[in-house]
Parts: C-alpha cells; sequence; structure tokens
C-alpha cells in the first residue's frame, strides 16, 4: 500500500512580517486611547475618593469644633491661615503626612499630603478655595488635568453655591446666572476652574467632550 503524505504549508517570513506589522500599527493607534482611559479611570476613583473622605473630615470636625458657619475662616491670602486649616480641621480626620506652607498657581497656601501620593492645597478667601492634585508634585501640575478646584463655602456666605460640604469650585454674586454647559466647557479648556462642574454633570466620570488630555 502505498501512503500519501499531505503537505502542511506553514506561513513565510514575509507573511510573519507583514502580519506582525499590521498588529504594530493598530496597538500604536489603539495605545494611546487606552491609556487616556487608564489614566481617567484613575482619576475618577481618586477624586471620588477625594470628596468622600473630605466631606467625611468636615463632619467629623463639625461634631468635635461646632458648626462650619462659627469657625473662623482667617486672613485672607495668608498661608498661615491656610496652614491652620488644614492642621486643626482636615489634618486630624485623614491619613496624611505633613502640611507645607507654599505658593501654588500663584497664591499663597498650604498643603496637605495624603499617604496615597495625592494632595490637597487651601487658599482663604472669602471661602475656602480648594485644589485637589490627584499626582502631588508630579507634572503636569495643571487644572484640569492633574489638579482639580473645589471650593468649600458657609451658607451664609456670598457664593450663590453655599455648602457645608466641598463641591466643584463656582462662586460668583449671588443671583448670577448658573454658567451653561457650553460655558463651563470653555472654562474647562481655557482656565481649568470649572473642569471640575463638568465633571460633577457627569457623576465625576470623564465626558466624551472633556476638553483636557490628562
Amino acid at each position: 500500500m502505498i501512503e500519501k503524505w499531505s503537505i502542511k504549508k506553514g506561513f513565510t517570513l514575509a507573511e510573519v512580517l507583514i502580519t506582525l506589522g499590521i498588529i504594530g500599527v493598530v496597538v500604536s493607534l489603539t495605545m494611546p486611547t487606552l491609556m487616556q482611559n487608564t489614566k481617567k479611570s484613575e482619576a475618577t476613583a481618586r477624586i471620588k475618593k477625594f470628596i468622600s473622605v473630605v466631606n467625611q473630615a468636615l463632619i467629623s470636625a463639625e461634631s468635635d469644633y461646632g458648626m462650619r458657619e462659627d469657625w473662623v475662616i482667617g486672613e485672607m491670602n495668608n498661608s498661615d491661615a491656610a496652614f491652620a486649616f488644614l492642621n486643626k480641621y482636615i489634618k486630624p480626620y485623614i491619613k496624611s503626612y505633613e502640611i507645607e506652607k507654599r505658593v501654588l498657581l500663584n497664591k499663597n497656601m498650604a498643603t496637605l499630603r495624603f499617604v496615597d501620593g495625592s494632595q490637597m492645597s487651601v487658599k482663604i478667601g472669602t471661602c475656602y478655595d480648594i485644589y485637589y492634585d490627584i499626582n502631588g508634585e508630579k507634572a503636569p501640575n495643571e487644572l484640569g488635568r492633574d489638579i482639580y478646584a473645589f471650593i468649600l463655602c458657609r451658607k451664609s456666605g456670598t457664593c450663590n453655591v453655599n455648602s457645608n460640604q466641598i463641591r466643584p469650585y463656582y462662586c460668583v454674586t449671588g443671583g448670577t446666572k448658573y454658567p451653561t454647559h457650553e460655558e463651563i466647557i470653555d472654562n474647562c479648556k481655557n482656565k481649568g476652574a470649572y473642569c471640575t462642574i463638568l465633571l460633577q454633570e457627569n457623576q465625576y466620570e470623564f465626558p466624551k467632550d472633556y476638553p483636557r488630555r490628562l
């Protein structure tokens, strides 16, 4: 009996190289998007945790020191006052490291560094301007990219958005019309301050029209 041998064809070197080249092109096109999505997911998780932890700290501080309307804000644009606020009302209730007096974003502030590498900076004004940096001192250190602006105002304050909890940065004279979505997008793109409002509109997930690259 004569056995029939089947001939199995394999890939040639040229075909393998072409296939690898196609895969490389696909990866190069999709990798930036995947990295951006990963960064956005990590940023979302940190921002949500920050809001929850700080607001809980404020509740605990009110339990110890009375309603926040009675707290002394301190001298405006003063790093010592910002340091005192963080040291008394925030640091005892959060796992953190040291507080540093500094100039950040051309403003006199104090910064409290958290154990996860993020940090919270405060400027004393009519209200407390709060800046949360999700990656600490690492670049780019820009509003809307790794720094997110919040505000803490007295219920009896002058801001048209008042609360005993931190909320996205927005403080103008009472009665002023709240910005439209288009105005929020424009401010986030050009200044970065309203980016946190844009995130709040989307439950702190980064929307498709988010105008800044992380």
